[in-house]
């Protein structure tokens, strides 16, 4: 191999990293001329914002009572986040923080070796090589792997979503996980195995089995009736979990874990299920789509849109 004669291709790559400098400094220079870093924080910190964030408890509670009666009416949006959430966020989030972490360093760097003065004067060769040399010391900052493995997990979530809005299978199985996952701990809360104490671990997972059993022939002979059971009970989560912790945060709960736990809970739970199943199953079936409501919900109607247009083109 070593008497292989090789192409120099260096002239060819130089350009590119001198012109990814010259970008980089053009984006800092715009960002630094309409000051959008200050329009930033200005906005983290208008009265709107921190508004919404005090009152997080209640807005996650509204969404619960939205997805509990017309949650099905997003199933593209739905599917993902929970198929994200499930199976990807922790995955994504690590290598996603890791890449960061190494972009902020090669940032560092190239603010470093802004232009000065002598550096306009120079001619184009001159400062074309001298960019190239401030890109590629930036480059040496990062990590190739922790990059590429970044872009490969965000890929690979975009495609699970892509694969579940598709239907099938895949679907089928994603809805009814994820409707085992919200009810589990309420149906492990009304049964129990005294001889079986022992092996409680065992028990949860027969249990577990027993929901699979029951969700996955539903889901196969009706899809719509799998998404709408999915659909309560995500929103019946949203609504108990967090409109309980607001109650209780304005003083009309004593203790939100302990009311969660206790058989108003459950009820409430059960009873938010039940009639958002009903409901949204019935839309479905009578194809009412929203109605009015799609003005109130515009903004979620436009993302439901691009995501299953996202996912037909890449079919």
């Amino acid at each position: 191999m070593a008497d292989i004669p090789k192409l120099n291709v260096a002239p060819f790559v130089t350009v590119p990293l001198a012109l990814a400098k010259t970008g980089y400094q053009f984006v800092v220079d715009l960002m630094a001329k309409h000051a959008v870093a200050d329009k930033l924080a200005a906005a983290k910190d208008h009265k709107v914002v921190t508004q919404a964030a005090s009152k997080k408890e209640l807005l996650m509670a509204v969404l619960g009572l939205v997805l509990v009666f017309h949650g099905a009416q997003f199933k593209n949006m739905l599917l993902c986040s929970q198929i994200f959430v499930s199976f990807l966020y922790d995955r994504v989030k690590a290598s996603v923080t890791a890449a960061y972490s190494d972009i902020q360093t090669a940032q560092e760097k190239l603010q470093a070796d802004q232009p000065d003065k002598s550096n306009a004067k120079k001619d184009g060769a001159d400062k074309r090589k001298e960019d190239a040399e401030a890109t590629t010391k930036a480059l040496k900052a990062l990590s190739s792997e922790k990059l590429s493995a970044a872009a490969v997990d965000i890929l690979g979530a975009f495609m699970a979503c892509v694969l579940v809005i598709q239907g099938g299978l895949a679907q089928k199985i994603a809805i009814a996980n994820s409707f085992v996952n919200l009810v589990i701990d309420k149906v492990e809360a009304l049964v129990e195995f005294p001889d079986h104490a022992d092996i409680q671990a065992w028990t949860g997972l027969f249990v577990r089995l027993a929901l699979y059993a029951i969700v996955l022939p539903l889901t196969f002979l009706s899809g719509s009736l799998g998404l709408a059971m999915n659909a309560a009970a995500c929103g019946a989560y949203l609504a108990t979990e967090h409109g309980v912790r607001f109650l209780a945060s304005i003083g009309k709960v004593s203790n939100a874990e302990d009311f969660l736990a206790s058989k108003k809970g459950l009820v409430a739970a059960g009873g938010l299920i039940a009639v958002g199943t009903f409901w949204q199953f019935w839309s479905l079936t009578a194809e009412s789509g929203l109605g009015y409501f799609a003005v109130l919900y515009f903004p979620a109607v436009v993302a439901e849109a691009i995501i299953g247009w996202s996912a037909g083109a890449s079919a």
